[in-house]
């Protein structure tokens, strides 16, 4: 089965177009520890409302 590109992009959404050697386009560092702090955000986030969840019986 064949996939249709409707546009230009050089990488598949949500990802950054990447340039030639590899590195993501307009990274900056807070970009970056933004990013971290938004997946230990979630990642604590998941296993504290299961343990709210049991503490309130569900």
């Amino acid at each position: 089965m064949k996939t249709l590109k409707t546009d230009n992009t050089p990488s598949k959404w949500p990802f950054p177009a990447r340039q030639g050697n590899g590195r993501p386009a307009n990274l900056t560092r807070g970009a970056m520890v933004a990013d971290i702090c938004l997946v230990a955000v979630w990642g604590a986030s998941i296993p504290g409302l299961m343990w709210l969840g049991v503490a309130s019986g569900f």
